[in-house]
């Protein structure tokens, strides 16, 4: 905050990139009335709570950039060496906060699509949507972690993965019946993002699923990205012992 100006044009600069994502969505809508029997406000649905999920994952990992370099210089010896855990300290080592900018995006677009969607609120839908937001960042915050797990094996791996992170983000922000049959795979059994943003919001749409999955499918969420921060955070272990450090 010593440099004001410089953080709220930041901010600005990142509600305006994603804009153009914003206004992609609006031009295809503009050309076709619906995607895959879903119209423009169920994809805003879509896209306000991946954007949401995102940018909150990405702005608490963002320490997660800076392993690669840490671990070719040798500075990683640093993060082993103090109290926390090691994953707790690589992430804490930076926090950027002009992905706010996505963030209140994010917010906007589900907003709209809430006025453009007739969804009967409960108590268990509210629940759902606060329950799969949480559920994305949490998701996210694991696809950032894989990134630097592979630093550990690799010289400059990490943009590999991020086809996988923002890549991942992108594809949520539609509905998954649209893609083709490897990618659908990818993104619901492998990388579960489908479990954060299309199979909660055909529950609050009260969609049938194309797919054919059981009405029970939208709960497996929490319990799928558990499995899946789980089997990162044993990948994170395997590269911590993996380290060499550099010498000097």
């Amino acid at each position: 905050m010593a440099y004001r100006s410089s953080f709220l044009l930041q901010i600005f600069a990142n509600f305006l990139i994603n804009t153009a994502e914003v206004l992609a969505l609006f031009a295809m809508f503009y050309q076709f009335d619906s995607m895959g029997g879903w119209t423009l406000g169920e994809v805003a649905l879509l896209h306000g709570m991946s954007m949401i999920a995102f940018s909150l994952g990405d702005m608490l990992t963002i320490g997660m950039d800076y392993v690669a370099p840490q671990i070719r210089s040798g500075e990683f010896d640093r993060v082993l060496t103090r109290p926390l855990s090691s994953w707790m300290n690589a992430v804490t080592s930076e926090i950027n906060l002009r992905h706010l900018g996505q963030l209140i995006q994010g917010f906007l677009v589900l907003t709209f699509a809430f006025t453009q969607v007739n969804i009967d609120w409960s108590v268990t839908k509210v629940l759902m949507l606060i329950g799969a937001i949480l559920t994305g960042v949490a998701l996210f915050m694991a696809l950032f972690t894989v990134e630097a797990i592979f630093s550990f094996w690799t010289v400059n791996g990490v943009e590999a993965i991020n086809a996988f992170t923002y890549g991942g983000s992108d594809l949520a922000q539609f509905p998954m019946h649209v893609f083709g049959r490897t990618l659908r795979v990818l993104f619901i059994w492998i990388i579960p993002v489908a479990f954060v943003t299309y199979y909660p919001a055909l529950y609050l749409l009260d969609k049938p699923d194309p797919l054919g999955m059981p009405g029970w499918f939208v709960l497996l969420g929490p319990v799928i990205t558990a499995v899946f921060c789980g089997v990162v955070a044993w990948g994170w272990n395997q590269g911590i012992r993996h380290y060499r450090s550099t010498g000097s």
